[in-house]
């Protein structure tokens, strides 16, 4: 707390002596979050959400990935999620194995996904970009997806992985507000990048309480940055005045238009 308190009086002088204005984003690309919304359930991470985000006109697909008990990445929330979702309750936040994982279905009815899974559907939908929540570790990402890293967002939850995605051509990379690092990174490399070795920080993930967060708050006033902004359902949770900052939208339930945007 102290740590912070301390960068957003360094950020002071900054805004004080700010007169910047900045172009605002004019449409944002909605992202189907957790496979998309799929007969009134969320957070499925399953084929038929994903076959269903297609159908719908999502060009921007968001997993969760997780390690099963043998180290296979796949697609989930959490485990308790998950094994509530199978009606496994019982096994509370219980790491499954691979061939376990594979063997449920989803409110009885969704096949589970594997991360080759979705590597191969993406292989054969070369329109669709891959966007990702939980790991962000560059040497993971591209044993499972090795050909993809041209069609992907990546949500980073450090610093050193943002910057080794970024060396690693990733087409876009979101440093995620949760990063236990935020406060030093949007420091340096979003406000005072001229100072610090390491690439500026262009896009954050941000929770849409977070434009209410100080730092944020003040970080608007004197430096442009491109925000994807989650999980959003309707339009008016984005408060008015900062509407233009979202580049990318989380969604659960908006559809998008012909091209994968707001319409």
């Amino acid at each position: 707390m102290i740590k912070r308190c301390f960068y957003l009086l360094l950020l002071l002088p900054m805004i004080i002596l700010s007169c910047v204005t900045h172009e605002k984003v004019r449409h944002a690309e909605l992202i189907a979050h957790a496979g998309g919304e799929i007969d009134g359930h969320i957070y499925t991470n399953s084929r038929e959400a994903l076959e269903k985000a297609v159908a719908n006109g999502y060009r921007y697909i968001e997993f969760d990935f997780l390690f099963t008990s043998d180290s296979v990445l796949v697609a989930a929330h959490s485990w308790e999620d998950f094994n509530r979702m199978t009606g496994n309750t019982n096994w509370g936040d219980s790491v499954l194995l691979m061939k376990d994982f594979m063997l449920q279905r989803i409110h009885d009815r969704y096949a589970p996904m594997s991360a080759e899974d979705i590597n191969s559907f993406f292989m054969q939908h070369d329109s669709l970009y891959l966007v990702t929540d939980k790991v962000s570790d560059p040497d993971v990402l591209e044993q499972y997806f090795p050909y993809l890293k041209q069609r992907m967002v990546v949500e980073a939850f450090s610093y050193r992985d943002y910057k080794a995605l970024i060396d690693k051509g990733y087409y876009r990379v979101l440093y995620s507000c949760t990063a236990d690092d935020m406060a030093s990174a949007l420091l340096k490399h979003l406000l005072l990048h001229r100072l610090f070795p390491g690439e500026r920080i262009e896009w954050v993930a941000l929770h849409t309480t977070g434009f209410n967060h100080p730092m944020f708050r003040f970080l608007n006033k004197v430096r442009h940055f491109n925000v994807a902004l989650f999980t959003v359902d309707s339009l008016e949770e984005i408060p008015a005045d900062q509407s233009g900052r979202a580049g990318m939208i989380y969604t659960n339930r908006l559809l998008p238009n012909s091209e994968g945007n707001i319409p």
